[in-house]
């Protein structure tokens, strides 16, 4: 996301930081971040997205059509002038353009907080699970364990474990990797050659989304979606997937067997190293003879390369225990599994990479 800010009260020590983190190419977000972090913004904006995705604002405006405040204001039953002011902060960031006299439109980068945009941001800007643990983040890096207790502050349960016992908590993280898949690697369904595979088995594969878009992709194929019992049971109560049959289980214990292709897309990075070799074993056991495993992730660059993987990575520490890896770090873990990387391919337009193992 690229937005444009302007400022008009600009101390020079501020200037002086921001030209000496130009000669040093620092990350021009966190160049912003710091010359700003004496303003509300950088506190301010996340809450004000969730904030206007929660009342459903962008929901009830387009792009095409000026709304006033007032109207918009009825719509989502919001007081006329705090959504005026929350309008224009975020007018002013990019996300619609006019002004509190006239209304507002939404612009391209509005149009992402709408639930029904296919590059929506709106389940995540509402992850207060992923919030509520970052509070108590400091302690994952005195412990190395993660911070997430419930998603509440309760204590109730590992990230996972809350998931098969809090229905709500499960849809709301089913929905978030639906709009993660769809905006990161979709794309995969076209950039994979599927010519030689007839069974796919999709390891934790969510709500079945991208196993959707490689059945369209290769309709020779078959599917099978393999997750946690409460995900399949939420996948059953909407019809499934075209093309496909589902199966509950645990990928700690096994995953069906005879598929000649398995999927594990987003997973590994959920888990530390010695619990991703006992997900790849499962799968390794599982595999048809001749068959291929194939890992959708980000690798984490071993040059210092910016990459957002960087940032995932301590994400993943703080939520799940998880980490990100760079390819040594995936050959490490396929190695002691009894795999074989065979070769990665880059999916076009993500960060994401697709790694081949035999």
């Amino acid at each position: 996301m690229t937005t444009h800010i302007e400022t008009t009260d600009t101390t020079s020590a501020e200037t002086t930081f921001a030209e000496t983190a130009s000669a040093e190419t620092t990350d021009k977000i966190v160049e912003d971040y710091l010359t700003l972090v004496d303003d509300s913004m950088v506190a301010v904006l996340p809450h004000a997205l969730r904030i206007a995705i929660e009342l459903g604002v962008a929901d009830v405006m387009d792009s095409s059509t000026t709304q006033s405040v007032a109207t918009t204001a009825e719509l989502i039953d919001a007081d006329p002038d705090a959504l005026g002011r929350l309008l224009s902060a975020l007018g002013a960031a990019g996300f619609f353009a006019g002004d509190s006299a006239t209304g507002f439109r939404l612009t391209a980068l509005g149009a992402r907080l709408r639930r029904d945009d296919p590059h929506s941001l709106s389940a995540s800007l509402v992850n207060a699970e992923s919030q509520l643990a970052w509070l108590r983040a400091t302690d994952t890096f005195r412990t190395g364990a993660a911070s997430f207790d419930g998603g509440d502050g309760s204590g109730g349960g590992d990230f996972f474990g809350v998931k098969n016992t809090q229905r709500g908590a499960n849809l709301a993280f089913l929905r978030r990797m639906r709009e993660r898949t769809g905006r990161l690697y979709r794309q995969a369904a076209e950039a994979v050659d599927w010519s030689g595979s007839e069974t796919i088995l999709d390891i934790g594969g969510a709500d079945g989304f991208l196993l959707g878009e490689i059945l369209t992709a290769a309709p020779h194929a078959s599917g099978i979606l393999f997750d946690r019992p409460t995900v399949i049971d939420e996948v059953n109560l909407r019809g499934g997937v075209p093309g496909c049959r589902t199966v509950p289980g645990d990928f700690f214990v096994a995953v069906p067997a005879g598929a000649d292709t398995h999927l594990l897309c987003s997973v590994l990075h959920d888990w530390t190293d010695d619990q991703a070799v006992d997900i790849l074993r499962s799968s390794r056991h599982a595999l048809a003879p001749g068959g291929r495993l194939l890992v959708i992730e980000m690798l984490v660059p071993e040059d210092g390369t910016r990459h957002i993987s960087r940032w995932s990575d301590l994400g993943m520490m703080v939520l799940t225990g998880g980490r990100e890896r760079g390819r040594a770090g995936f050959a490490r873990i396929l190695e002691a599994a009894g795999y074989r990387m065979h070769r990665v391919l880059a999916i076009p337009e993500s960060p994401f990479s697709v790694i081949e193992a035999r």
